[in-house]
């Protein structure tokens, strides 16, 4: 459980971007994208992915694409969103694939009270490890270096994995002052997808 402050959006965007190495990553909508678009653009990102398909499109691409790391990047209300797909990824696991959830808490990525989300980090941590995913593959990162860790461990370690960040609320986050990307979610398809093609094994 996490103690003290918060991790902050940023701080996670930066873990992950860390330890990305050369997998794919597929975002779901809000301010992570642009955090990630700043931290280091990579042709294999899919930008603000649908609510709800950050994490099922992600498991596609590692079910097709086993011979790469795929990361989902999800708030917690995208998150519930596609809920129903941890059944799926218990009884059907790929070992290559990471989800990063971004749990604040509400309906979106300000700082304002848009509508709480469905439950805290702990209880989705619950209820991951209810539909049946590993125990030990699913946690909750207290602080950026215990993430950033998890996710080192991820690269090397069968998988999948679940790391839900609780993340504060930001200003920065909201729809004015948020980083941008500059590219829509279907040209990141089409790159991610060529980029792909262009090291088929």
């Amino acid at each position: 459980m996490p103690h003290g402050p918060l991790l902050q959006r940023a701080e996670v965007v930066d873990a992950i971007v860390a330890e990305r190495n050369d997998a794919v990553i597929v975002v779901s909508p809000g301010a992570s994208s642009g955090l990630i678009w700043n931290g280091g653009r990579h042709p294999a990102t899919i930008y603000n992915m649908e609510l709800g398909y950050a994490m099922a499109v992600a498991y596609g691409i590692a079910l097709g694409r086993p011979d790469r790391r795929v990361i989902a990047v999800e708030g917690d209300g995208s998150f519930f969103a596609g809920i129903q797909l941890l059944g799926t990824l218990a009884r059907f696991p790929v070992n290559n694939l990471t989800v990063v959830v971004l749990a604040n808490g509400i309906w979106g990525t300000g700082a304002g009270d848009v509508g709480t989300s469905p439950g805290s980090a702990a209880r989705l941590a619950e209820l991951a490890r209810g539909c049946g995913l590993a125990a030990d593959n699913v946690s909750i990162a207290g602080a950026a270096p215990e993430l950033r860790a998890g996710l080192a461990r991820a690269q090397h370690e069968p998988g999948p994995w679940l790391f839900i960040a609780e993340t504060g609320r930001s200003a920065l986050d909201q729809s004015g002052p948020r980083a941008r990307v500059l590219v829509d979610a279907v040209e990141s398809v089409d790159l991610t997808r060529r980029y792909l093609r262009d090291l088929q094994p």
